[in-house]
């Protein structure tokens, strides 16, 4: 993932039900969803489960290149010139 990527909030996140990470709130922890539960990534590398309402509700990123109707929504439309003659 790179920090430019586009940023997604949890309910769209759970729409897609695609793996998403969360770099947290300035907390030093992270946080994971495998599509179909919440983890949270603490520093010492322990996951733990949460509920969905304990996780970042804004700020979740998929992987790079991901394909899903969510990020290719996101992407820019590659525009060709047409002739005007």
């Amino acid at each position: 993932m790179t920090a430019d990527h586009v940023k997604f909030s949890r309910y769209q996140i759970l729409c897609a039900e695609r793996e998403a990470w969360n770099d947290g709130e300035g907390a030093g922890d992270g946080y994971h969803y495998d599509g179909m539960c919440f983890w949270r990534l603490e520093k010492d590398g322990k996951r733990r489960l949460l509920p969905s309402w304990r996780t970042p509700s804004h700020g979740w990123s998929h992987e790079d290149g991901c394909d899903c109707d969510l990020c290719g929504s996101r992407r820019p439309i590659p525009l060709r010139p047409r002739s005007v003659a």
